[in-house]
């Protein structure tokens, strides 16, 4: 089966709501988004990237991006929200993991 870690430049803290922890990235407007996507498996697995919007504006354009390196220039606080990275081989199920990236202000 596949599998997957997200891997970025900086820290990222876990904050822990209602039991459940999750990573949050945050970055300053203007400055580059990079996430990765590491994977694997064998055959080795697809990445596709998607993000839930943080704003109803934003919503990745709906576009999937095939690669295992994320980077958006100039991120503005509209593309904050959570970025999920699936990676799947058609074995076994498919590995997704998450992070929440919060843009603040300059």
């Amino acid at each position: 089966p596949a599998n997957a870690q997200i891997v970025h430049s900086g820290q990222a803290c876990v904050v822990k709501e209602d039991n459940i922890s999750e990573r949050i990235y945050t970055i300053r407007e203007g400055a580059t988004l990079v996430l990765q996507c590491l994977v694997k498996g064998h055959p080795r697995p697809q990445v596709r990237w998607t993000k839930t919007a943080g704003s109803a504006s934003e919503k990745f354009q709906e576009t999937f991006i095939f690669n295992e390196t994320l980077r958006i220039t100039n991120i503005t606080r509209m593309q904050g929200g959570r970025y999920y990275c699936k990676a799947e081989n058609g074995i076994g199920v498919a590995a997704i993991k998450s992070i929440r990236v919060d843009v603040q202000c300059k």
